[in-house]
């Protein structure tokens, strides 16, 4: 075969110190006895060689080496595939060439060339010394030659054959089946091979395709990463009173993102709590880069935890995208490592417990922990809010941290975030064993990944029942949205909102229910409830009437079904307590629900006589002066002769230019009265008089600079307050006349800061902004009159409920001996629509209006009888005194049997200003009761500078 002929030929090439030629490695064998002439003549002849006509059946490779030649060995061409014959080195690739049988093509257009220039070469070869070799024998097959003795290589002739050596027909089917068995049995593994290397080449494709994708999509995500990192999430805000007691809280219920959320800080959370989370949702946290794919294959095998890291869960509720999406998916795990890279650990976890859901309407942390556990925020004045998340160990029962106690409520929060609604304990009994059965599984990944709980150690099986049970005996009760002071909480809701939205208070309301803010105001919530119970208690049920002498009940007898109270500090304008109605949640269109009508307005009757008075003393005129009670028309800017009414109906139309008012009761005195007598009694004609005295123009400025705003110069009936003004304003103008002549604006809000402890507003209750509108002389000698309880006696008898008689009897009798001194005026408008009450002592001003929400007309209903009882209960509960069973010390006192509720703590608390201090430049001067002047009467003040003696 040719590779054993190959072999051969390798194997028995001529050396250098060989004498014997070299054998070729031909596999001619028709050319017998040319070989053996030529074997013995050692040449061989060219009439030797085949015919150049005829065709060759295997081409002879004579070679010629002459040993010791400087110059290479020439060998004779023949024909082999139209080429020359290759030299002795070559000799492995002419066998291999030859090994196949082929045939030579016929000598062509080259023959006679070729012989020329073998037989050229062989007189050259003479020439240069050379001896000329034969070629080598032609062989049928070639053996080799066996090396005789001296070292030279015998040439033994192979038996001869007749006919060329061919397979047979066996052999060579047989072979090809071979062939063809190990062609088949390669063929798999190379479809195999070239299958895996095209898979590879693809894989490795994909992969730098993929990564230079991946890293373009991060980089294009990181400014989505740090606008989510630095968003604003919605946090709740809360509204307290003075003392720090929660009145409202206000979240988002509409938007996706809508609910209850309180932020905190890393460093509030307690490690427990940390640990538990970390346990259930992603135990390589604090190693990962963000994204964790055992976690993929964890969730794959249904069990705890899902396919996201703490940082994808961050993403997602950040970005808000619910649905489930490959390229959510993926944008959430090329934000997660953008979000590891920027952000450390801590921050991360901090963001996944301010947004993460732990119930239906509860997200995060801190909400949890106050509704699951009862857990209350410690916030106070320009300071950070202790979080409830941080007393996770407090028991209110023992008041003692417990460790266990923390690891229980730990482990039962950390179990929330997944299926939140579902598991909310406060839904039912149902979804609290499933919350319990989610702690066992926090608690048992605890328990694997050994998690050390400060006071006890590693968690043991015992450890862990007992922090299970502990939360079987919670009694979880479901979110209840509390509102006290609900009027008063509107109100400031809108201030806020508005200065929030520059002047919008719709779109400042959007930021405010967003902003997390902590507002603390100026009211008392056991006051607010006091008053709130005293509405309830002279209007709705059997109260004594002073005046008439029998019970009645004002909703029902009188037809009163709403009142509204506001409370202020005369020294700094603060409201310390406010009702709008007499039932927040009443539907009852005389009662008026939610209307607020501590705020709107109203016609303030009498009530509105103060500041005529007030002003006609600025411009000369003081409390002796005398004035005739009689009949009087007056022009009211009708032209010269213009007709008198006929009748009193004409005189009393508004259609009328010409006006000739009654007093209450359509009566007169027909006496000339003091301005102090008239005032106390609330008559009309002296009031009318004093305006056109003081002119109407300036009243309207005084009345103005006392923070009225809703008043207009309509005539002189308006002076006898048939004009609309709210209570707050009204109380905010005889703050005035408390405050010796100084307004302050009614103040709402005291500080407001975040939960971070940034303040953002403060109000300084020591220098509050005032500005003066009376001088001390002129406010003391209207308060003097507003104060004087017997002269009201011609008008409320023997009802001293706008006195403090029933503390000091001598109140009743005498201005000038009482030691519980109060300020105090009365108004009833025309069809006895409104009545009022509004005084004040040195520190507090108190404000009350009754009447129906919905303008019905009360029924018998006088100054003195509606708004009066309501009042006398407030103003003594705010100065300390609780009349609820009062010692009968007097014949004055008499329990109005409204529960008192806690203490209060105002500035004036322990020590109240019970009278009013007379300033500097006023004196007694008695004056005549006819003229005014010089006289014998009752002395009254008047400033030093105007006395008439």
């Amino acid at each position: 075969m040719s590779n054993n002929l190959d072999q051969q030929a390798e194997s028995h090439q001529s050396r250098i110190e060989d004498n014997t030629p070299p054998k070729t490695g031909g596999l001619l064998s028709n050319y017998r006895q040319q070989q053996l002439s030529a074997s013995q003549s050692g040449l061989v002849s060219e009439s030797s060689l085949p015919s150049t006509t005829g065709q060759l059946d295997h081409p002879a490779l004579p070679i010629s080496l002459v040993q010791g030649a400087a110059s290479p060995p020439v060998a004779a061409p023949l024909y082999s595939r139209g080429q020359l014959r290759l030299p002795v080195s070559s000799v492995g690739e002419a066998a291999g060439m030859r090994g196949r049988g082929q045939l030579l093509r016929p000598p062509g257009l080259l023959t006679h060339t070729m012989n020329m220039v073998r037989h050229w070469s062989g007189k050259v070869a003479a020439v240069a010394g050379h001896k000329i070799l034969p070629p080598a024998p032609y062989m049928e097959r070639y053996h080799g030659a066996a090396p005789a003795s001296g070292g030279t290589i015998l040439q033994t002739p192979l038996p001869q054959r007749k006919t060329p050596w061919r397979r047979s027909r066996t052999l060579r089917i047989a072979m090809q089946m071979k062939q063809r068995r190990e062609r088949w049995q390669r063929a798999p593994r190379r479809l195999w091979a070239a299958i895996f290397m095209a898979l590879m080449s693809v894989i490795g494709l994909i992969f730098v395709a993929g990564s230079a994708y991946s890293y373009g999509y991060y980089e294009q995500q990181l400014p989505r990463v740090d606008e989510l990192a630095n968003a604003h999430i919605a946090q709740s805000t809360r509204i307290y009173d003075r003392n720090n007691v929660l009145l409202f809280e206000a979240y988002d219920q509409n938007s996706r993102q809508g609910g209850r959320r309180i932020a905190i800080k890393y460093e509030d959370i307690p490690r427990v709590m940390q640990d538990a989370l970390v346990a259930i949702e992603d135990k390589t946290f604090w190693t990962n880069a963000g994204i964790e794919p055992s976690a993929i294959i964890r969730a794959a095998a249904r069990q705890y935890g899902g396919a996201s890291t703490l940082t994808q869960q961050v993403i997602k509720n950040l970005s808000n995208q619910r649905e489930y999406a490959l390229e959510r998916k993926i944008t959430e795990a090329a934000m997660a490592i953008g979000l590891t890279q920027q952000y450390s650990k801590s921050k991360i976890l901090e963001m996944y417990f301010n947004i993460a859901p732990f119930g239906g309407q509860t997200y995060g942390v801190e909400v949890a922990a106050e509704d699951y556990f009862g857990l209350q925020p410690t916030c106070r004045t320009n300071r950070k809010c202790i979080p409830a998340i941080a007393k996770l160990n407090y028991n209110q029962v023992t008041r003692k941290n417990d460790p266990l106690l923390g690891l229980a409520r730990a482990s039962l929060l950390a179990g929330m975030p997944n299926q939140p609604a579902y598991n909310d304990p406060t839904s039912g009994p149902e979804a609290k064993q499933r919350a319990i059965a989610r702690q066992g599984l926090v608690l048992r990944q605890m328990m694997e990944q050994h998690t050390l709980v400060d006071g006890l150690g590693p968690i043991t099986p015992a450890i862990a029942r007992k922090a299970q049970w502990l939360m079987e005996r919670v009694n979880f009760r479901s979110y209840t949205r509390v509102k006290h002071a609900p009027h008063f909480v509107d109100w400031v809701i809108n201030q806020v909102s508005t200065a929030l939205g520059n002047g919008d208070a719709a779109e400042g309301y959007e930021v405010f229910q967003k902003a997390g803010l902590n507002i603390r105001t100026t009211i008392d919530v056991n006051l607010q409830e006091y008053v709130e119970r005293a509405v309830d208690r002279h209007i709705n049920q059997p109260d004594y009437q002073k005046l008439r002498g029998y019970y009645a009940t004002l909703s029902s007898y009188n037809n009163i079904h709403s009142a509204a109270v506001v409370v202020m500090d005369a020294k700094n304008g603060e409201i310390l307590a406010m009702n709008g109605s007499a039932d927040y949640n009443s539907v009852d269109p005389r009662v008026g629900g939610q209307f607020n009508a501590a705020i709107n307005t109203r016609p303030p009757g009498s009530t509105f006589k103060p500041f005529e008075y007030a002003t006609a003393f600025q411009m000369g005129w003081n409390p002796g002066i005398v004035l005739l009670d009689n009949r009087t028309y007056f022009p009211n800017g009708a032209a010269p002769g213009a007709p008198m009414p006929r009748t009193d109906k004409e005189a009393l139309s508004k259609d009328s230019t010409i006006y000739a008012p009654y007093d209450y009761g359509h009566t007169y005195t027909d006496q000339t009265v003091t301005l102090r007598i008239g005032t106390a009694n609330s008559y009309n004609i002296p009031a009318i008089k004093a305006m056109q005295f003081a002119g109407a123009n300036q009243v309207l400025a005084t009345t103005r600079r006392l923070g009225i705003t809703t008043q207009a110069n309509t005539g002189l009936a308006w002076a006898l307050g048939s004009k609309d003004v709210s209570p707050l304003q009204m109380v905010d103008a005889y703050q005035a006349f408390a405050n010796q002549g100084m307004r302050i604006p009614p103040q709402s809000v005291l500080d407001i800061w975040d939960n971070t402890g940034h303040n953002l507003y403060h109000y300084d209750e020591a220098r509050p902004a005032a500005g003066r509108v009376f001088s001390p002389q002129i406010a003391y000698m209207m308060t003097s009159v507003l104060a004087d309880e017997p002269s009201r006696a011609y008008e409320f008898g023997s009802d001293h409920d706008l006195s403090f008689a029933d503390m000091d009897a001598n109140c009743a009798y005498s201005r000038f001996i009482c030691s519980r001194q109060v300020a105090a005026k009365t108004g009833t408008t025309d069809d006895f629509r409104d009545n009022w009450t509004i005084g004040y002592t040195p520190d507090v001003v108190v404000g009350v209006w009754v009447g129906n929400a919905n303008n019905e007309q009360m029924n018998d209903v006088i100054g003195i009888s509606g708004a009066g009882p309501i009042w006398h209960s407030v103003m003594e509960r705010v100065l300390g005194r609780c009349n609820e069973y009062p010692l009968y010390t007097n014949a004055f006192a008499r329990a109005d049997q409204i529960a008192c509720g806690p203490d209060y703590h105002f500035r004036f608390s322990t020590h109240p200003q019970w009278t009013f201090p007379v300033p500097a430049g006023l004196e007694l001067v008695n004056q005549s009761a006819f003229t005014g002047g010089q006289g014998t009467g009752m002395p009254d003040w008047a400033l030093s500078l105007q006395n008439p003696w």
